[in-house]
């Protein structure tokens, strides 16, 4: 590689550090034309794309990164989460599950650390979406993926929660709370949680008792305020 093109990828690197997306790209393109026709150039590409909303660009330049190193995880984490904002959902889970063999098969427990969070996050997005759908199953299912990944993430555990009250399955949702609690005593959504589900269990004092200790931590908080004003009415009503 000619000192010249090596230039030309250092300044269009630093160009996107700095987020001068713009100039990087001018610079990095000019690089690929001159014969830099490197993965780590794709990528950087793909995430400027990405970033302006230009996901078949994106998507394009992605793929011409993995043709060129097939394990690039970075880019296979960047590929499935751009496939999922465009809607391509199956496609999305088929690439990170790409992405989740190339971390076990690194070896590197922090670099794994790391992209098992990532992942972790793409299932809960996914879980997310179903939960809108009112797919209640496909939901959980993806929350049970995520806690497979990220066992120690009581946010995880808590939309797992949600889910499996929306799914009618409240017992089941209170078990995963309570182990949220177990772990995060101060947790404010898991006793949040706690009490709807309770509620909804027809322990209303039970129920009271975890809204009560979360405006105890959050004196502000409205939706509390608001269950346990609701509460107080449905007790004294005749």
């Amino acid at each position: 590689m000619s000192r010249d093109l090596a230039t030309l990828i250092t300044i269009g690197k630093r160009a996107f550090e700095e987020k001068d997306f713009f100039r990087a790209e001018k610079l990095l393109r000019e690089a690929i034309e001159g014969g830099a026709n490197y993965a780590d150039i794709q990528y950087i590409l793909g995430l400027i794309y990405h970033q302006w909303g230009k996901l078949l660009q994106a998507v394009e330049h992605f793929e011409k990164a993995l043709a060129l190193n097939p394990e690039y995880t970075e880019v296979l984490l960047s590929l499935s989460i751009t496939l999922n904002d465009m809607g391509r959902y199956e496609e999305a889970k088929a690439v990170y599950r790409r992405a989740s063999v190339s971390v076990d098969r690194a070896g590197d427990p922090a670099k794994g650390s790391l992209f098992r969070g990532k992942i972790a996050n793409l299932h809960a997005e996914l879980g997310e979406l179903y939960l809108a759908l009112g797919q209640y199953e496909d939901a959980i299912g993806e929350y049970r993926k995520a806690l497979t990944v990220a066992p120690e993430y009581p946010d995880l555990r808590i939309r797992m929660a949600v889910a499996l009250r929306e799914a009618g399955r409240p017992a089941d949702g209170l078990a995963e709370v309570t182990r949220v609690l177990a772990s995060h005593p101060g947790s404010i959504q898991a006793m949040i949680q706690q009490g709807i589900l309770l509620y909804l269990s027809g322990k209303k004092e039970d129920a009271r008792l975890a809204w009560e200790k979360a405006l105890y931590r959050d004196p502000t908080n409205k939706l509390v305020q608001l269950y346990l004003n609701t509460l107080d009415r449905e007790i004294a009503a005749p």
